[in-house]
């Protein structure tokens, strides 16, 4: 797994990190053709400086014209009609999405009606799209990250002076694990917060993987405390059998008077939300003995919050626990398998030893069973057989 690691002792912003990923092998080039799909007039620079002794790279955009003010609905036009690929167009508008939201919870707004700076911003929409450009550049995989500085003091906003972090940055950060700071200056932008929050889905790396490069993306602002207003990627590959370990988060509540229909009302929820790793249910006896049901949800930890309050809503619950725990999990892939009945989908994991496992899903065993009146068991010998013979 080819992967990077977010070192943000200083924070992080949109143009921190796009400078880091140049820094750390992305090209400029590259870039800026992804960009021009967008006709947004701009020139993008990288610029190498050296900050403190640290040789880096200083990401900016040039817009010739003032750049308009964008609403929400004229960014999801503005990608739509691009040319980007599709991967990229949808993980560039959830990112948008979640800064709308943080706006709109700040202000007590609906989203439709939020407009403001920092979305419609020129700046913005590269260094949004630019990020999942780079990512794509360097055939990144997954983004691990370090927990985030919560900054101290005051910071002058259109509507006023307001403590430090930003609204909108505190209610990206609800669910990711920060560490006071105390820098007297603005450490993490709403950008740099929405694409952290949104690329992250574990705060552990690879128990052991080999470092590839080390980039440096520049901010633009000086700290008084001596500490580099720099963001630190390192991209590595995780070396193979080694297991990876991650960060989940575990929720549990139990109940005893839950309408049963409720149960599979609640799984269908958790299991479409795409941060619901698994939920499961346990029979247990509550206190003043009586038969109860162990509801247990695994997420990753930056939903937390989000899932503990779905199930209260959902339960009528009055409370849930949850608590952090490491997992190491196996090196895993979904691949697809040609057979008599069309493709089926293949669960492939591979142990520590080497050892491959490979086991057809379920849920296309069942469909071909049911359409071909066989046997379950059969279809599932058969495809074992084909396993077998294949390479994939």
């Amino acid at each position: 797994m080819h992967f990077i690691y977010l070192d943000c002792f200083s924070g992080i912003s949109g143009d921190m990190l796009i400078g880091a990923l140049l820094d750390g092998g992305a090209s400029l080039a590259f870039l800026q053709d992804g960009i021009d799909t967008l006709k947004l007039e701009v020139r993008l620079t990288a610029e190498k400086k050296v900050l403190q002794g640290i040789s880096c790279t200083a990401f900016k955009v040039e817009a010739p014209n003032a750049p308009p003010l964008r609403h929400l609905t004229q960014i999801e036009e503005l990608l739509q009609t691009s040319s980007l690929p599709e991967q990229i167009r949808n993980e560039s508008l959830h990112v948008f999405y979640r800064l709308a939201e943080a706006e709109a919870q700040v202000h007590g707004i609906d989203v439709s009606r939020v407009h403001f700076h920092e979305i419609g911003a020129i700046d913005t929409i590269v260094d949004v799209v630019g990020t999942f450009l780079c990512l794509n550049d360097l055939g990144i995989e997954q983004v691990f990250a370090s927990a985030l500085p919560w900054a101290q003091g005051m910071l002058d906003m259109s509507h006023g002076r307001y403590p430090l972090p930003a609204p909108a940055v505190a209610r990206l950060l609800q669910g990711y694990p920060c560490v006071f700071a105390d820098a007297k200056m603005e450490l993490v932008t709403p950008t740099g917060a929405a694409l952290l929050t949104h690329l992250v889905k574990s705060h552990a790396a690879p128990a052991s993987f080999t470092p590839l490069a080390i980039g440096y993306g520049a901010g633009t602002n000086l700290r008084d405390d001596k500490v580099p207003n720099l963001l630190r990627i390192i991209r590595a590959h995780a070396d193979n059998g080694a297991g990876q370990r991650e960060t989940i988060a575990v929720l549990e509540t139990e109940v005893d008077d839950l309408n049963p229909e409720i149960f599979t009302h609640l799984y269908s929820l958790c299991l479409d939300h795409p941060d619901v790793l698994d939920i499961f249910t346990t029979p247990v006896f509550m206190k003043k003995n009586r038969p109860g049901t162990l509801i247990t949800v695994l997420t990753t930890p930056n939903v937390a919050e989000e899932v503990c309050q779905l199930l209260m809503r959902e339960t009528g619950t009055l409370g849930v626990r949850y608590r952090c725990q490491q997992r190491r999990v196996l090196k895993r892939c979904q691949e697809t398998l040609s057979t008599p009945w069309g493709s089926v989908r293949i669960k492939t994991s591979q142990a520590e030893n080497g050892t491959v496992h490979k086991k057809p899903e379920f849920e296309d065993c069942q469909t071909i069973a049911r359409q071909n009146n066989l046997p379950l068991r059969e279809v599932y010998d058969i495809i074992k057989n084909l396993l077998t013979d294949s390479i994939f």
